[in-house]
């Protein structure tokens, strides 16, 4: 959409990112580490994943978990992650865990030991944790912007929700933690849908685009000469 606005229009590919779908997936799912941070194996589970800086919208995450407490809709919280805003986001969310940076194993268990994503950011490119927490079969609350709505498909995979709106995030949060149903089922269909972003099949997009691009005057079966390529990669 950036290079439209600069005027180019044609011969753009889009060489998507992608998710290692078993080093993601549900099966890394583990009691044990949700009992070393206090959470019963009934208790339902909102992640917020991501650098802990107020444009990743912390403000509305806060908000959202102190409404639900407010209600008394009972769940709990894990943010995982570092950054400045780390220390009065402690102090906004005194019931929530916070692990501090993951990677590897640990990471791939503290997507899958939830069970609803929480993602208020407006700022996002692409959107890998969200597309690693689709993998691990979650539901996602993310919001209606660049990044997360390329990859949430709203009321089916989760939910989107305006941006900065704490009521929408907060109604689609609640009926996610309220609705054991439904969390399975968008579960499922957000796992299904982010397979169709493997690494396999972003890499073979790759090779097509390349093979444009060397060869732009070839003919495909449709028989429509293709113009030369631009490859527009997400940051």
């Amino acid at each position: 959409n950036e290079l439209r606005l600069h005027g180019i229009r044609k011969g753009l590919r889009l060489w998507s990112r992608g998710v290692d779908t078993d080093r993601f997936a549900p099966s890394h799912r583990n009691l044990a580490w949700r009992h070393a941070l206090g959470i019963g194996d009934d208790d339902v589970v909102i992640t917020f994943v991501s650098r802990l800086v107020w444009e990743k919208g912390l403000f509305v995450f806060a908000e959202v978990i102190n409404a639900l407490e407010s209600r008394g809709i009972p769940h709990k919280s894990i943010v995982v992650g570092a950054g400045p805003a780390r220390s009065e986001l402690i102090s906004r969310l005194p019931a929530t865990a916070f692990t501090g940076p993951l990677s590897g194993k640990e990471l791939a268990a503290a997507y899958a030991s939830s069970d609803i994503f929480l993602f208020p950011s407006d700022t996002e490119t692409f959107g890998n944790v969200t597309l690693e927490a689709m993998a691990s079969g979650l539901p996602a609350v993310c919001a209606d912007a660049a990044g997360s709505r390329s990859l949430v498909v709203d009321g089916d995979t989760g939910f989107l929700a305006a941006p900065g709106d704490r009521s929408q995030f907060l109604e689609y949060t609640a009926r996610l933690v309220c609705s054991p149903g439904l969390r399975a089922q968008m579960g499922q269909r957000a796992r299904a849908r982010a397979r169709q972003f493997s690494w396999e099949r972003a890499m073979e997009s790759m090779v097509d685009h390349y093979a444009e691009v060397l060869c732009p005057h070839a003919e495909p079966e449709t028989g429509v000469t293709l113009e030369p390529a631009v490859l527009a990669i997400p940051a």
